[in-house]
């Protein structure tokens, strides 16, 4: 009885190991497989989660002041972009706002009240929604951390032909950096994933490819 139990403790640990060989070589292929390829692209482009982990990242550089107005431009800008929107409840939010109070101006000499009034008193709705949201783009907010500004520093910095990142005589060396390490951060990130993914995928094959010890055939 003492043999066959050490036998059967034998075949399990045997078992086991093959389960956790099979897993890791699934790991390591998984692995290697994903990196051949750059994660931050997809179609030969800066994927969006490229595009807003930049947009992040330059986030980080923003004062406290810059990023609670940032917030008001784009609780402004989503609301403006609703079909539904009572006009009229968007001017409070440009009030609240340094910087649309300011971007809503024609001169320096005009009035909160009176560019409000020219803009809302245009008998063309559309004509008053389509100059409300390019205030979006006259904000510094904008300027420093929106989509539209990570979307020209990745096209400023990117050569499509070689498919990488290439530095623009504009561009600083911190900024740069902070583009490529944001792309290293999505390429290991991903490729963790896929690593793990395709060890597990393996592993369940070995155990279905597998008789498990101790099991009993019907």
């Amino acid at each position: 009885m003492s043999i066959n139990a050490i036998n059967n403790a034998d075949s399990k640990t045997a078992f086991q190991n093959r389960i956790l060989a099979a897993t890791g070589a699934g790991a390591l292929v998984g692995g290697v497989y994903t990196a051949k390829d750059k994660q931050y692209l997809y179609k030969g482009l800066p994927s969006d989660v490229f595009v807003r982990d930049v947009g992040r990242n330059l986030r980080k550089e923003m004062t406290s002041d810059e990023i609670m107005e940032s917030a008001k431009v784009y609780k402004f800008v989503e609301k403006a972009v609703d079909p539904e929107v009572d006009l009229e409840s968007l001017k409070p939010m440009i009030k609240d706002s340094k910087e649309l109070s300011e971007a809503i101006k024609s001169n320096p000499q005009e009035t909160i009240e009176e560019a409000i009034t020219r803009v809302f008193s245009q008998k063309d709705t559309s004509k008053i929604k389509e100059d409300l949201l390019d205030l979006q783009y006259k904000t510094k907010s904008d300027k420093k951390t929106g989509r539209n500004t990570s979307l020209k520093l990745l096209h400023d910095n990117f050569d499509a032909g070689e498919q990488k990142l290439v530095k623009n005589k504009g561009t600083t060396e911190a900024v740069f950096n902070m583009l490529k390490n944001t792309a290293t951060k999505i390429q290991i990130k991903t490729v963790a994933v896929g690593a793990t993914l395709a060890g597990l995928a393996a592993g369940a094959l070995c155990l279905i490819a597998s008789d498990v010890p101790g099991a009993k055939n019907n």
